[in-house]
C-alpha cells in the first residue's frame, strides 16, 4: 500500500517504539527519516501509569528524544476533560503515581485509597493499578453506584511487559462493569477515538492523511481506522500473525499493512 499521502504518523508507544526501558530495534531510525522527510511525528498512548515527564524521561533513556507537544497521553487528557466537567472534584482513583500526578496538576482532589465514603466521590478513575485490592475494587464500584462517574482511562486488558503481556487498565475496567452491568460514563483511550482526533486536528491535519501504527489489534487499529485513519500494525509488542485470523482483526479490526516491526516501515515510507 502506497504511503505517499501520508503526512502524520501516529504512534503508541508501548510494543510499537518502546519495550520497558529500551528502544525497539529501527525505532529512532524511523522517527528520524519521518522528520527528515518532514512528516508529522506523534505520539499516543493510552498509558495511565506515566505522567507526560515519566513518558519523556522513558523516550530520553531509551535514546530517542521527543519534543513535549507531539505527545498525547490518555492520563493527561482525562485530567483535562474531569476538570473542565467539575472544577475541584474529588476522584476516587484505581491507578498510579503518575496518573494520580497528572489528576492533581489540574486541581482534581485525590481521595485516599482506606476509609473513604462512597457517597464524597464525583468521579471513579480507573488505570492501571499494581496494587489493586478487594477492598479498593469493593470502594469504587460502591462510589458508582452512589452517583459517581465511572471514568476509563483506557480499556487495554493487557499491556507488554518484560516477561511477557500483564493485565492492563481495562482488566480493571471490565471488573468494575461486570459488576455493574454497564460499561464507563467515560471512555478516554482508544479505541475511543477522540486522543487521535486531538492529536491530528494538534497539526491541521485530515484523518486520511494521518496514519495509526499500533501493536493492538482491538484497540489501536480499531481506533484508527474508526477515524478515518491508514492502520499499520506492528508485530513487536501485543498482536501475532496469528491473531490477523481472529474475529478481532475482521470489520474495523483490519490493518491496511502489517508489519514484523517499526524497523521495517523504513523502507515503505515516502
Amino acid at each position: 500500500m502506497e504511503l505517499r499521502h501520508i503526512k502524520g504518523y501516529l504512534f503508541d508507544i508501548d510494543g510499537v517504539l518502546l519495550l520497558g526501558k529500551e528502544a525497539i530495534p529501527g525505532a529512532k531510525e524511523l522517527l528520524d527519516a519521518l522528520r527528515s522527510r518532514g512528516k508529522h511525528v506523534l505520539f499516543v498512548s493510552n498509558t495511565s501509569s506515566r505522567s507526560r515527564l515519566q513518558c519523556i524521561e522513558q523516550f530520553t533513556r531509551a535514546g530517542i528524544q521527543i519534543a513535549d507537544e507531539e505527545l498525547f497521553l490518555a492520563s493527561e487528557e482525562t485530567s483535562h476533560y474531569i476538570a473542565r466537567l467539575k472544577p475541584k472534584a474529588r476522584a476516587y482513583v484505581l491507578g498510579s503515581k503518575g496518573l494520580y500526578a497528572e489528576l492533581e496538576k489540574e486541581g482534581i482532589a485525590i481521595l485516599p485509597s482506606e476509609n473513604v465514603d462512597p457517597q464524597a466521590v464525583d468521579f471513579v478513575v480507573v488505570g492501571r493499578d499494581r496494587t489493586l485490592t478487594y477492598d479498593k475494587l469493593t470502594t469504587a464500584f460502591q462510589a458508582i453506584t452512589h452517583g459517581a462517574k465511572f471514568v476509563a482511562v483506557n480499556n487495554d486488558p493487557t499491556v507488554p511487559g518484560r516477561n511477557g503481556l500483564e493485565p492492563g487498565a481495562g482488566a480493571i475496567v471490565a471488573a468494575l462493569s461486570a459488576m455493574l452491568g454497564r460499561g464507563p460514563d467515560i471512555n478516554m483511550g482508544k479505541p475511543a477515538t477522540l486522543l487521535l482526533e486531538m492529536a491530528a486536528q494538534h497539526r491541521s491535519l485530515k484523518p486520511h492523511e494521518c496514519a495509526m501504527v499500533g501493536d493492538t489489534i482491538d484497540v489501536d487499529i480499531v481506533a484508527g481506522n474508526r477515524a478515518g485513519m491508514t492502520t499499520i500494525l506492528v508485530l513487536s509488542g501485543n498482536a501475532s500473525r496469528e491473531d490477523l485470523n481472529s474475529q478481532a482483526a475482521q470489520g474495523d479490526g483490519r490493518p491496511d499493512i502489517v508489519v514484523p516491526s517499526v524497523r521495517d516501515l523504513l523502507d515503505m515510507i515516502a
